[in-house]
């Protein structure tokens, strides 16, 4: 295995675990540099309540300001995008696993294991540990 496949999988591995966290923080980190960027711009083109006060953080932004509005603005949507269709998957996931009926499981067996190869290795496992629990033959 050639380094480069080797980092391919450890990012892979750190990508897939605590993924909502991380979708969260994308999209808040995105927002603060979206809001950086905007006061900046307001306070480049003067207007009245941002010329008043400048933080020291953004008197070293001056001319970035646009670029910062823009991966702020990026970042923010891919991450609060992301991260509610990783809630939504999420809970569908745990609607469809915390049933007690092995009919029902097997009816919704291909939504749950499409929904767990989304969500990650973790909860591949447990579809796996409820097949196996429920006794029923993969394909």
């Amino acid at each position: 295995m050639t380094l480069t496949d080797r980092l391919k999988e450890s990012w892979k591995e750190f990508w897939q675990k605590d993924k909502r966290i991380k979708l969260f923080t994308i999209g808040f980190t995105g927002m603060v540099l979206f809001l950086l960027g905007g006061w900046e711009l307001l306070s480049f083109f003067e207007i009245d309540p941002f010329t008043d006060y400048e933080p020291p953080l953004l008197i070293k932004i001056e001319e970035w300001g646009w670029a910062l509005l823009a991966v702020g603005g990026i970042m923010m949507i891919f991450g609060f995008l992301y991260y509610h269709d990783y809630n939504k998957s999420f809970k569908r996931y745990n609607e469809l696993m915390d049933t007690d009926s092995k009919a029902l499981f097997i009816r919704n067996i291909e939504e749950i294991e499409q929904l767990a190869l989304e969500l990650g290795p973790d909860f591949e496992r447990r579809v796996v540990e409820r097949r196996e629990k429920f006794k029923v033959k993969t394909r």
